[in-house]
C-alpha cells in the first residue's frame, strides 16, 4: 500500500511538471538557448563538424530537431545531415546535444541555423547562425602589439594567414596608416590541402601614427575575408609649436610654450634669472604647455626669450617672438587720432565749400532783382 502511495505522488509531480512546461505560449523564447562552439567552421574532406547544444522546455523537447540553410524555409534533407553526439560537452544537466556532421557541402560559404518543431505547427527558431566555408583562414599580426616604435625610424609589420584556399593568392589590405608604406614583401607556403601566406610591410612611422589602430585585412577564396587589428605606440622627438609666443604689457612679461612629443616633453626656461616669477604647466600623453609670468625692467626690442623642450629622444629650442601690447596700444591710439584729424579736416572743408556756395548764390540774386526793377520802370515811362 505504501508503494502505491509513493508511486501516486511521483506521478502527480511529473504530471504538474508537464503542465508547467506545457504552459509555454506559441512563439515564446522562454527558457530557449543555443550554444555553438564556433561560428565559422571549415570543411574537412567534404564534411563540416558542427558542435551544438541547446536547452528548451519539456514540451518542445519531444518535437523535431531541424537544421536549415540560410532560413527556416530551406530545411536540410536527411541525406545532408548526420547526427553526431559527443561533439559538445554539456555545461548543465538540462542541455541536449544537437551536434551534426554536414555531409554535402557547397563551394560557396553558407549560413546554417537550428530550430525545433512540435505540436500543431509550433516551432522555435534559434537566432544564432554558424557559417561553413570550404576553407577558413586566420589572420595574425606579428607581434600582436607594436610598442615603442620611433617616428622616422624604419620598421616592419608582418601579417600572416595560417591557412587559406589553395590556388588563389590572397589580397592583403592595410588600413589606418598615416603615410605610404615603402615596400611589401610577400611569401607563401603550400601543401595539398592549405596554403600559408604572409606579407611583410616596410614602413616608416610618423608622429600621427601614435595610438593609431591599424588593420590587416585578407581577402581569399571565394569572397572570404579575415582581419586582425592592433594599436601602435609611436614615440617621437619633441617639437615646439608655432603657437608659442610672449606678450609684454607695461612691465609684465607673459610667455606660453606649446610642445608635442611622445612621451610628453618637459619644458624649461633657461633665461629666467628674476626670482619673482610664476610658472604654470599642463600636460597630456603627447602635448605639454608651460606658461610663465614675471616682472621685467628695461625690456627692449632686442631682448629675447628661449623655450627648451626635451624628452628621452632629444631636445629642441625656439626663440619666442615678443608682442609689445603697449606699442600696439600706442599704434592704435595714433591711428585713431589720425582718423579723427582727417575726419575733422574733411568736415571743415565741406562746411567751407557749402558756405561759399550759399554766399555766391546770394550775390548773384541781388543784381538780378535790381535789373528787373529797372526794366519795369522803363516800361512804365514808355506807356505813359
Amino acid at each position: 500500500m505504501m508503494k502505491w502511495r509513493l508511486l501516486s505522488v511521483l506521478l502527480c509531480v511529473l504530471f504538474m511538471t508537464g503542465l508547467c512546461n506545457g504552459c509555454l505560449s506559441p512563439g515564446s523564447d522562454y527558457d530557449f538557448s543555443l550554444r555553438l562552439k564556433e561560428r565559422l567552421i571549415a570543411t574537412d574532406k567534404g564534411s563540416a563538424w558542427i558542435p551544438c547544444a541547446f536547452t528548451a522546455p519539456m514540451r518542445a523537447l519531444s518535437g523535431r530537431r531541424v537544421w536549415f540553410r540560410r532560413s527556416p524555409e530551406f530545411p536540410l534533407s536527411p541525406a545532408e545531415v548526420l547526427k553526431r553526439g559527443g561533439l559538445m560537452t554539456p555545461m548543465i544537466s538540462t542541455e541536449s546535444d544537437c551536434s551534426i556532421v554536414l555531409r554535402v557541402m557547397r563551394d560557396t560559404p553558407e549560413e546554417y541555423g537550428f530550430m525545433l518543431e512540435w505540436g500543431a505547427n509550433e516551432r522555435h527558431v534559434f537566432p544564432d547562425r554558424v557559417k561553413v566555408a570550404s576553407c577558413v583562414a586566420k589572420v595574425e599580426l606579428t607581434p600582436s602589439t607594436y610598442k615603442d616604435l620611433v617616428a622616422g625610424e624604419e620598421t616592419f609589420f608582418s601579417c600572416g594567414l595560417s591557412k587559406h584556399c589553395p590556388g588563389i593568392d590572397p589580397k592583403i589590405t592595410w588600413k589606418g596608416l598615416s603615410s605610404k608604406p615603402l615596400l611589401a614583401q610577400k611569401s607563401q607556403k603550400e601543401n595539398h590541402e592549405y596554403s600559408g601566406y604572409s606579407e611583410r610591410l616596410h614602413y616608416t612611422p610618423v608622429p600621427e601614427d601614435h595610438r593609431a589602430e591599424i588593420t590587416c585585412e585578407a581577402t581569399f577564396g571565394k569572397n572570404l575575408t579575415a582581419s586582425a587589428t592592433t594599436i601602435l605606440t609611436v614615440h617621437s622627438h619633441p617639437q615646439i609649436l608655432n603657437s608659442s609666443a610672449c606678450s609684454l604689457l607695461q612691465d609684465r612679461l607673459t610667455c606660453v610654450c606649446n610642445s608635442q612629443g611622445v612621451p610628453s616633453p618637459d619644458i624649461h626656461w633657461p633665461q629666467i634669472q628674476n626670482k619673482h616669477y610664476f610658472i604654470k604647466g599642463r600636460a597630456s600623453y603627447n602635448h605639454t604647455t608651460s606658461t610663465f609670468t614675471m616682472t621685467v625692467v628695461n625690456f627692449t626690442s632686442n631682448s629675447t626669450v628661449m623655450c627648451i623642450s626635451r624628452n628621452y629622444l632629444g631636445q629642441t629650442n625656439m626663440t619666442l617672438p615678443v608682442n609689445n601690447i603697449n606699442g600696439l596700444k600706442n599704434a592704435y591710439r595714433w591711428t585713431i587720432k589720425g582718423l579723427l584729424i582727417a575726419l575733422f579736416i574733411t568736415l571743415t572743408f565741406c562746411v567751407i565749400c557749402f558756405w561759399m556756395k550759399v554766399k555766391y548764390q546770394r550775390l548773384t540774386e541781388v543784381p538780378c532783382s535790381s535789373m528787373e526793377k529797372r526794366t519795369l520802370n522803363t516800361q512804365n515811362d514808355t506807356t505813359s
